[in-house]
């Protein structure tokens, strides 16, 4: 994989990552292992070590050169507050919905988005080849969206999308725990490679591990515009298609999708390519090193 934010290979060789132990949540380490682990392909030195979590939805990771230290921290929270006593105490602060308009912290900088879990990259492989060998996809617009926080926008995209009469529509809205409309994260990715255009939409925060699923997958994507910001920018029409926040052209965006197979193709490729260049666990662990790197000068 070529990388696509530059490192000092003496630099990678001289540091050392302090991991915690344990995260502050059961879940955290869905997203907190696949940093982890991305730091460790590019080659740096992570052990573990017995580091306080103190701040809620946040990994607190120490980073040592020439026996001196700094903290770190990833948050990974789906709100877009910034927990003010890690930011202080952080040489950098990495947010993952990151408001594009910036913070009062100087030091709070995008953090990327991560698929579900670090298991997702055992499966890519085999879920590109399906999508590759479908000479024909038989779902024209795709969508399962959960209700984990409570989502007017979730609603209103999925009244929009079942009332149209001109594409296939095939998905639905699922309570977050359990129940009977609950799709297993398997097929439902199987489902991703079936589909002509996939919707995504936010929830508690802006992003999604929807899209970035979606995205790597190599699917075309229509979600609405966006609020926050990724280390590197979504362009609308060649990652992923944009409708407008209102989703008064939601609707409209997918039928036109679903007619013109080269547009929609290219899109996917981008999406494809995007993800391998940015969102990678590797390279946006390489951006991360990247920054950090550049703040520790």
């Amino acid at each position: 994989m070529r990388i696509s934010w530059p490192l000092d290979p003496a630099w990678l060789s001289r540091v050392r990552i302090g991991w915690p132990t344990t995260y502050d949540w059961v879940s955290a380490h869905y997203w907190g292992d696949q940093l982890r682990s991305g730091i460790e392909l590019n080659g740096v030195a992570v052990e573990p070590r017995d580091i306080p979590q103190v701040h809620e939805r946040c990994v607190l990771f120490e980073v040592e050169l020439d026996a001196r230290r700094h903290f770190v921290t990833f948050d990974y929270n789906d709100y877009f507050d910034v927990a003010e006593g890690a930011a202080g105490q952080s040489l950098l602060y990495f947010k993952v919905n990151c408001l594009a308009e910036g913070y009062p912290q100087a030091n709070v900088v995008p953090g990327g988005y991560m698929p579900a879990n670090i298991d997702f990259y055992r499966r890519l492989r085999r879920l590109r080849a399906l999508r590759r060998a479908r000479p024909w996809l038989p779902y024209d617009v795709y969508a399962r969206l959960g209700l984990r926080f409570p989502s007017e926008i979730r609603v209103k995209a999925m009244n929009i999308l079942t009332a149209r009469k001109d594409f296939r529509f095939v998905g639905g809205l699922h309570r977050y725990k359990g129940g009977p409309d609950k799709m297993p994260y398997r097929k439902y990715l199987r489902e991703v490679t079936r589909s002509k255009v996939c919707v995504d939409m936010p929830n508690g925060g802006d992003l999604t591990m929807r899209l970035v699923d979606c995205l790597a997958i190599g699917a075309c994507v229509v979600r609405p515009e966006m609020k926050v910001s990724l280390p590197m920018p979504l362009v609308d029409g060649e990652h992923v298609v944009f409708c407008k926040r209102d989703l008064s052209d939601l609707g409209d965006t997918c039928a036109r999708l679903v007619r013109e197979r080269g547009e929609r193709e290219r899109v996917a490729r981008g999406a494809r390519e995007y993800f391998d260049r940015f969102l990678h666990r590797r390279q946006l662990a390489a951006y991360y090193l990247h920054e950090i790197a550049a703040a520790w000068e």
